[in-house]
């Protein structure tokens, strides 16, 4: 199986717009990785994410904005021969952002972050109250770097 390196932007906010789950890593205290799963919006090239105003999340960000949020789609398990597991393989693509988070204050644009965020599950409009609005952090990662590959045969 081939791994093929993606450098076309458009290719890459593909794969993106393809996810409904994010994967975020952000460094702990000691230097370690933490990572977790978070929903998530993309558009003009920023990501879009929320949590709790308060937690582990908010604290290690406190100590660095920066982080690591990567996707992966098209996932396809393949095989040569069904009783020879070093046969079998992935087939996906995948796309990797580096970048740094600001946290938006901003009620107004809150509600216009919140609402990128559910265009990536549903068509529907949302509207929030200033208490929910209020009580959600909102994520904006900046993105600096953004890098893909494609897993398996016949990739461009």
């Amino acid at each position: 199986m081939r791994t093929s390196i993606l450098t076309d932007k458009k290719e890459i906010e593909e794969i993106i717009k393809q996810c409904d789950v994010c994967f975020v890593g952000i460094t702990e205290a000691d230097g370690s990785p933490y990572v977790i799963p978070m929903n998530f919006g993309y558009a003009d090239g920023e990501i879009i994410l929320h949590s709790a105003p308060e937690g582990k999340n908010i604290s290690l960000l406190a100590l660095s904005n920066r982080v690591c949020v990567t996707f992966c789609s098209d996932r396809k398990l393949v095989y040569q021969h069904p009783d020879v597991a070093c046969s079998y393989s992935m087939l996906s693509r995948s796309a990797l952002c580096k970048g740094s988070v600001t946290f938006i204050e901003d009620l107004a644009e809150k509600e216009t972050a919140m609402n990128v965020t559910m265009k990536n599950y549903t068509d529907r409009p949302f509207k929030y109250s200033k208490p929910a609005l209020m009580n959600v952090k909102v994520w904006r990662v900046t993105i600096d770097e953004m890098t893909g590959k494609a897993f398996g045969q016949n990739f461009k």
